[in-house]
């Protein structure tokens, strides 16, 4: 009789929907194998950093590109994230953990209620227009997909980007599902 309660346990933690499971990976078929690696590596970290945000992350496709103006680009109609080949490693790294942070505001409605709260750590207007800036550093929405580097990587990507280690800890308490609407 006291196995029972130890089953009921084992068969409620195996049931489907018992921890949100990562949105689906897609990786088109002209990506080097070793940047498919990387690919796929890079995606496991960034969704391991947000446990609390694996449920609103919807699929994402990923793409190299022999010829792009910048480092990466993310198309949220296509929710296409493409990153320029060659590359580093820890640049592409980077990259794709920037780009995929974009994924995350297109995809997640949960990250509108992190954003005044990290305009606030990051010192900024809290009326501050989201996606524009005077220029690409300045931008609240470019200094998310930056401080989202960080939270995954412990390191920045961009030294011209001021990221405040107050907005790196929002980050990393709201991705555990320790910052709620309006904190």
């Amino acid at each position: 009789m006291r196995r029972l309660p130890a089953v009921l346990v084992l068969f409620a933690l195996a049931m489907p929907g018992s921890v949100p499971r990562p949105a689906e990976l897609s990786i088109t078929g002209a990506s080097p194998a070793d940047l498919r690696v990387l690919i796929v590596d890079t995606w496991d970290r960034f969704v391991e950093a947000f446990p609390a945000r694996r449920g609103c992350l919807a699929p994402v496709t990923v793409q190299g590109a022999w010829s792009l103006d910048g480092r990466g680009s993310y198309d949220p109609v296509r929710r296409l994230v493409t990153v320029r080949i060659p590359g580093t490693a820890p640049n592409l790294r980077a990259s794709l953990v920037h780009e995929f942070a974009h994924h995350m505001e297109f995809t997640c409605p949960e990250q509108r209620d992190v954003r005044v709260p990290f305009l606030a750590a990051q010192g900024l207007p809290l009326s501050a227009t989201w996606f524009e800036g005077r220029s690409w550093e300045t931008t609240p929405s470019e200094q998310f997909a930056e401080a989202i580097v960080q939270v995954v990587l412990g390191r920045p990507a961009h030294q011209a980007v001021l990221i405040h280690p107050r907005s790196v800890e929002l980050l990393r308490a709201w991705g555990r599902g320790d910052v709620r609407h309006g904190s």
